[in-house]
Formats: C-alpha cells, sequence, structure tokens
C-alpha cells in the first residue's frame, strides 16, 4: 500500500499533539467485552427473549465513511441469519438507502417525528437480503433536526421493542446533541476515523464529548454534574482542562462521586474503525487513539479493525449498491466480515 498522506514522523507527532498525553492519569482496567453471540437457532432464540442490540455508527466529521461502515455491517449481520434492522439518522444528509442499494422510500423516519405514522414498522422498507430492513431518512423534512429535538430517549425506546437481533443506527457527522444522545443510548457505540489530521483532531473532539456526556449520566449530586457541564468548555473559569483537572475537583468536592464516576469509565467501551488506510502507519494510529484515551481518559477504547483505500468502494456508491454486493471477493469484504465477528466477540481486535 502507497502513503500518500503524512510522512510516518509525522503521523506520530499528529496524535502525540492532537491527544496530549498525560504520565499523572491511570489507565481504567480493561474489562472484558460484554457482548452475546451465537448463529442458527440461538440467535432465534436470543429474538424471542431479549431487546435488539443497537449499534451507532458515527464520525466526527463528515466524509469518513460511517454510512458505508453502517451499510455493510448490517449485511454481515444479517448474513450470519440474525434479524437486522438498519436506520439512517443522518438527519438532513441521509443516503444509507444509497450504500445498501435501496431505491429512495416514500416513508422516513420524519414521518414519524412528524406523527404521519405511530409505528416504525409502517416504515420498514425491504432489501437485497432477507433478514435486513431499512428505514430511511431520505425523504425528511428540512426541519427534521428540530423534529427530533429531545425525542432521542424516546425513539430508542420505541426501535427497543422491534423484533429484531440488531439495529444498526447511520448518525450524523460532528458532535451535535442528538447524535451524542443516540450514540450513549445505543448498547454499542462505533467511530469511524481517517488517518488524516482533521480527522483525527475531530475525533479527538468528539470522544471527549461523549467522554464528558457518559460521565454526566452517572448517578452523582447535581452539584458534580454542573462542574461536568463546566468542563464542557476548555475555557472554563475553574481551568479545567483534562479529564486529570476534572477529577481533582470532584474527588475534592465529593470523594463518594468521584468512585461513581471512576466506575461509569471503567464499564465504557466505545469503538473504532480507521477507514481508507495505505500503509502500517495508518493501520497503527488506531492503536494510538486507543492508548492515548487509555491514558488521557482513563477509557478503554477497543480497535475492532481497519479498512483499505479501495477504489471498489466509489464504484459500488456510483452503481448505488453495497460494497458487499459489488465486489463480495475483495478485500474490503473479507475485512467486514472480520470487523462484524470482532464486533461480536468472536475475534481479538487490535487493541487492547
Amino acid at each position: 500500500m502507497s502513503n500518500n498522506l503524512i510522512a510516518s514522523s509525522d503521523k506520530t507527532s499528529l496524535v502525540e499533539s492532537r491527544w496530549e498525553e498525560r504520565d499523572d492519569v491511570s489507565p481504567a482496567e480493561a474489562l472484558p467485552l460484554s457482548i452475546t453471540s451465537g448463529t442458527g437457532p440461538q440467535i432465534r432464540e436470543i429474538s424471542l427473549t431479549k431487546e435488539p442490540k443497537i449499534w451507532a455508527v458515527a464520525g466526527g466529521k463528515g466524509g469518513v465513511g460511517k454510512s458505508l461502515i453502517c451499510a455493510n455491517i448490517a449485511i454481515m449481520f444479517a448474513r450470519m441469519g440474525r434479524k437486522v434492522l438498519a436506520v439512517d439518522l443522518d438527519l438532513g444528509g441521509s443516503n444509507l438507502h444509497t450504500c445498501l442499494g435501496v431505491e429512495a422510500g416514500k416513508l422516513s423516519i420524519g414521518d414519524w417525528l412528524n406523527g404521519r405514522t405511530r409505528q416504525l414498522s409502517e416504515l420498514f422498507m425491504h432489501t437485497r437480503e432477507p433478514n435486513l430492513k431499512i428505514i430511511t431518512g431520505s425523504a425528511d423534512p428540512l426541519n427534521v433536526l428540530n423534529k427530533m429535538d429531545r425525542r432521542e430517549h424516546t425513539l430508542i425506546q420505541e426501535l427497543k421493542k422491534l423484533p429484531f437481533d440488531d439495529i444498526v443506527i447511520d448518525l450524523g457527522a460532528g458532535t451535535q446533541d442528538s447524535t451524542i444522545e443516540f450514540f450513549l443510548g445505543a448498547d454499542e457505540g462505533i467511530l469511524s476515523i481517517l488517518p488524516e489530521p482533521t480527522s483525527v483532531e475531530n475525533a479527538y473532539r468528539f470522544i471527549r464529548t461523549i467522554f464528558l456526556s457518559h460521565l454526566r449520566r452517572a448517578d452523582v449530586p447535581d452539584g458534580v454534574k454542573e462542574i461536568i457541564d463546566t468542563a464542557m468548555d476548555q475555557k472554563n473559569f475553574l481551568g479545567i482542562r483534562t479529564p486529570a483537572d476534572l477529577m481533582a475537583v470532584v474527588e475534592r468536592l465529593d470523594p463518594v462521586a468521584l468512585e461513581v464516576l471512576q466506575k461509569s469509565v471503567a464499564k465504557y467501551h466505545p469503538n473504532i474503525i480507521v477507514n481508507q488506510v495505505r500503509s502500517q502507519v495508518d493501520i497503527d494510529i488506531g492503536k494510538s487513539i486507543c492508548s492515548v484515551c487509555r491514558r488521557y481518559f482513563g477509557l478503554t477504547v477497543n480497535y475492532v479493525g481497519y479498512l483499505e483505500y479501495d477504489n471498489s468502494v466509489w464504484k459500488a456508491v456510483r452503481a448505488k449498491n453495497a460494497v458487499i454486493h459489488e465486489f463480495p471477493t475483495s478485500i474490503l469484504t473479507s475485512r467486514f466480515e472480520r470487523i462484524t465477528r470482532t464486533l461480536l466477540g468472536e475475534v481479538k481486535g487490535l487493541f487492547p
């Protein structure tokens, strides 16, 4: 693979400069990934006895391949005999249906938000995979973002009532409120990152945001939550610049709350995928990000895999088809299979 992005030495400085490492922050203990997996009859039993597992795919910035990842992971789940629903919640910029090779539908998530449909099942569209359905956002109204305001929790609860094994959600780019709410409300969050400066910088901002937002959901007093809110602003008057600073302030205020926050962080493990890699240095950026998250945030991030830069992606998009369908024997198809099995706990990831 050729490396046309940045030189190896620049890659190292990129990660270290964007992700300030602190030796005084103790990493949280890595907990085993808690995922139930299986095939055949076991999966059907899961459908009858458990709520669907919700997977949310996000990107710190646009153009990082989240819709590509969402579509092809959903297909892989379906081919494993699991009942799957793909949901396009990239509000105002939906194209998941194109990545799945499905024509834009007349109904979309906007119809549920506007009250034109009461049941999410009315929005289901079929795909080429017998076990995979999709809810598109292709016909959403222009004010769809406003319609979603403060309804994220309700939508997640409605999704959990549906008869599927897995629900894979394609989220919008960046750190807007609805994206963060869905990412944290899902059972598993997956962040797509490109091995380039802008994407790494935005990935840092995204992980910092979900880290603080996750802490705010912990069972701590309102006064501690106000401190976490203050830490959202890096120029805050308390001088909180790092997670270590935040924890030090909380420790002085409420040592019991500090223990609650530390336990909350230890139980949360987002996943990352590095897309469009061209070299081993690109691949290693994922490991560097995970390592810095552990030292800087005390957060264990799972590096579940990478995808090579491949012309088959744009060819599949032009053909309005999924990569797996258009190029079933490609390297990317095998990568998606391994990533999917890693997410299910059947294969060990690249980090930790």
